[in-house]
């Protein structure tokens, strides 16, 4: 996966950049917004302590980013207001805090009309199903999140028999889990994705970013590996569209020297693949350095396309049944 940041290196993504941010304004969508992927975080320190041995930006450049633009509730709601964003999940933030899951629970217990939490655990630790248990009871979370690199074989923690306890917890309660796989061996890692989906079926799974598609690879399929396209039998498998993942795909056309993966092209397909109804929303705020506002109106543009039923689909009613606060109990 690249690690990029700013788009500075293409036209598109110049002319993206110079949009004002108040380009909704009265052509705001006519369906609500749900935002299955914004980060919350604070410059308060003493109360909530940085762990950002895991950031992508490095330790040093998180700190001082998290430091000059924290986003707190009311900083991701200014932007979730400019959209039309109704509520959304406060994706626990790694690169921030670990698995401290202080910030975003504070935040969602104080906003819980707008913040469902989804935490980040360990999904080997014994204690993990008994921190589930009591999060779901007191925290209401919705879902945890786990992410990891797997090798050539698709091997990786969250998806090993070490996991199995967390994921039997996850259905029995209800919870969805959201994973992100990393690397060069994303597709091997979906076989397994999919076994543990078939195992627990009262767990509605959630790939971040559609597992990283590469169009600049698979163009005739705009990116999907046969085993991408293979998890569309898992009917509890869900697939999150991010300006993330816009940004990504774009560095991979750039690295490769191909052309930029058009937007309505891309969701279309995605939707034929894998069904409207099974893709959800994602601004990624807080975390991709990107204007947010006019990469949120490129994924609604992108979908005009869809019927309006498949679009409130896409960007609100799927995340709304995916993530629910407590979990759905049993099946």
């Amino acid at each position: 996966m690249l690690r990029r940041t700013f788009l500075t290196t293409t036209a598109t993504s110049a002319a993206i950049a110079s949009l004002p941010h108040s380009v909704f304004g009265a052509d705001k969508p006519a369906f609500k917004l749900y935002d299955t992927h914004a980060h919350f975080y604070t410059n308060e320190p003493d109360k909530y302590p940085f762990n950002a041995t895991g950031s992508r930006y490095g330790p040093e450049r998180m700190i001082a980013k998290a430091t000059a633009n924290p986003m707190t509730p009311a900083a991701v709601f200014k932007f979730w207001d400019s959209i039309g964003v109704e509520m959304g999940t406060g994706v626990q933030y790694n690169s921030t805090y670990g698995t401290d899951n202080s910030y975003l629970l504070d935040m969602s217990k104080a906003h819980p009309e707008r913040i469902v939490p989804v935490v980040i655990l360990s999904p080997t630790d014994a204690a993990t199903p008994a921190t589930l248990q009591k999060m779901a009871k007191e925290n209401r979370i919705a879902a945890v999140r786990f992410s990891g690199s797997p090798n050539a074989q698709g091997d990786v923690a969250f998806v090993s028999d070490a996991a199995k306890d967390t994921w039997a917890t996850a259905n029995e309660l209800g919870l969805s889990i959201v994973l992100m796989s990393l690397g060069n061996n994303v597709p091997a890692s979906l076989k397994k994705i999919a076994t543990f989906a078939d195992a627990y079926p009262n767990v509605k799974v959630a790939l971040d970013h559609i597992a990283f598609p590469h169009p600049e690879v698979l163009p005739q399929s705009f990116g999907l590996s046969p085993e991408h396209i293979a998890l569309a039998a898992h009917k509890n498998v869900y697939y999150k569209f991010t300006s993330f993942l816009i940004s990504e795909m774009e560095g991979y056309a750039t690295a490769a020297s191909k052309p930029m993966v058009e937007m309505k092209p891309f969701i279309e397909h995605m939707a034929s693949v894998y069904g409207a109804d099974h893709l959800m929303w994602g601004s990624d705020h807080g975390n991709v350095e990107v204007d947010d506002v006019a990469y949120a109106k490129r994924a609604i543009d992108g979908a005009a396309g869809l019927t309006l039923a498949q679009q409130q689909a896409f960007f609100y009613d799927t995340a709304k049944a995916v993530f629910v606060p407590g979990g759905r109990g049993k099946a």
